[in-house]
């Protein structure tokens, strides 16, 4: 069975009627050794092999694990994590005021921001030290250690290759050995650079508002007004701005044809973006080893998602749709991904499918859903008001959960009234 079994069966769950049933307050999806569980939007239970998640009243709580590794959030600032069984790593951090826990290498560490204290594994920081922030400010990554006084005014840093002091505005130089040299004064006024690196070695400077000139052996940068005006030429790129940010002209490795706010068009390795009327309306176009994906919005009240075949593979033709989307919001959506399809309306939430809002939220806004998986479609209206299941050996309705019903399975028919059944006649074969 694969990962993605509970997240695929919530989207398009319809291979039996009960699954159709579409409960906004009670589900329960099993299969193999993977379930799902939810009294929404109270809490709800996803388990799969050696990962499991519980969330109590999405977004405020919600524990996680994988293998040995546990961790907790409460909303979006108190965070807890146990990490292997073998180390004694763990992190109690209430974001931004108090942090606590035991590093990878056994260290145990507390801060109360801004007064004092140190932080382990922190913002890509190795260890973060700080005393009355921002009045004094220590950091390392790796072997480059770095000091700050009054942040982020005055610092220093040093390592095997790295060299940089500022005194913001006046003054700054950043040295990274056998690569570049740069310098500033007055920031942003006048700005330097020499590169010393051996693929593309040069330099030049800029002055604010007046003039720039960067000359490398493989390219030239010249700026009039900076950052208004700008040319760059070299053996694989060539750009103009003119004047930046309103006009902008790429060719090359970067393609670009910018026109803001009207129209924007940028294609950079395997990504295309394309915009009218920014930030309104966009196209973008992603290549992936065999197949494109196409998105196009209307922010933020239309989005329209296609995944099309552009080689042939084992599984698949070229032409050949992967998977379709489209959102109307906050009325309806359409989601197919290869036999199996679903439409809903209401979709309050304007994102596409966020795990916490399928598994906790979206029942309850849900007035209509169809979902089909090739063999079988469902229906199901009002919260279960009025639910359907059709497929070659079965047909079957049912009006308040059994209040009224009918069953036709295998030709045999059976009725409901007052949840009970009645009948189990044949059909007569022709």
């Amino acid at each position: 069975m694969r990962r993605w079994f509970v997240s695929l069966a919530l989207l398009l769950s319809v291979s039996t009627f009960a699954r159709i049933d579409g409960d906004p307050l009670y589900a329960h999806v099993a299969e193999s050794n993977e379930t799902f569980y939810a009294w929404r939007p109270f809490y709800s239970s996803s388990t799969e092999p050696e990962r499991w998640r519980k969330d109590y009243l999405w977004p405020l709580y919600t524990r996680k694990g994988f293998k040995d590794e546990q961790y907790g959030r409460f909303l979006f600032f108190g965070y807890h994590s146990d990490f292997e069984a073998d180390t004694e790593r763990d992190r109690n951090w209430v974001f931004p005021v108090w942090f606590s826990g035991t590093s990878a290498e056994g260290e145990s560490y507390w801060a109360l921001f801004p007064i004092h204290g140190t932080i382990h594994e922190f913002l890509g920081r190795d260890t973060v030290r700080f005393t009355l922030f921002p009045l004094w400010y220590t950091s390392t990554i790796n072997e480059v250690s770095q000091w700050t006084v009054l942040w982020p005014l005055i610092s220093r840093a040093k390592g095997d290759k790295v060299d940089r002091f500022r005194v913001l505005p006046f003054y700054g130089r950043n040295e990274l050995k056998g690569e570049f040299r740069k310098t500033y004064y007055m920031w942003p006024i006048f700005s330097s650079v020499e590169y010393t690196n051996e693929r593309n070695p040069g330099g030049g400077f800029i002055l604010v508002p007046i003039y720039g000139h960067i000359d490398t052996e493989h390219s030239d940068s010249y700026w009039l007004f900076p950052p208004f005006f700008r040319y760059m030429d070299s053996a694989d790129q060539w750009i103009i701005h003119a004047p930046w940010p309103f006009v902008q002209w790429a060719d090359g490795e970067m393609t670009k044809r910018e026109f803001w706010p009207f129209y924007g068009r940028k294609s950079l390795g395997t990504l295309e973006k394309q915009y009218w009327l920014w930030p309104l309306l966009w196209n973008n176009t992603t290549q992936y080893a065999a197949h494109e994906q196409h998105r196009r919005r209307i922010v933020p009240f239309v989005h329209y998602q296609t995944d099309v075949m552009v080689k042939d593979t084992r599984e698949h033709e070229a032409g050949e749709v992967l998977s379709t989307y489209w959102k109307l919001w906050p009325l309806m959506s359409w989601d197919r991904i290869g036999d199996q399809s679903r439409f809903r309306t209401l979709e309050l939430w304007p994102l596409r499918n966020t795990p916490g809002i399928e598994r906790n939220w979206a029942p309850w806004w849900t007035l209509y859903k169809r979902v089909d998986d090739g063999t079988e479609t469902g229906h199901h209206l009002l919260w279960g008001l009025y639910r359907q299941v059709k497929s070659e050996a079965q047909f079957e309705w049912s009006l308040l959960k059994g209040l009224a019903g009918y069953k036709n399975e295998d030709h045999e028919r059976r009725y409901r009234i007052l949840f009970m059944w009645f009948g189990g006649s044949k059909e007569t074969q022709p």
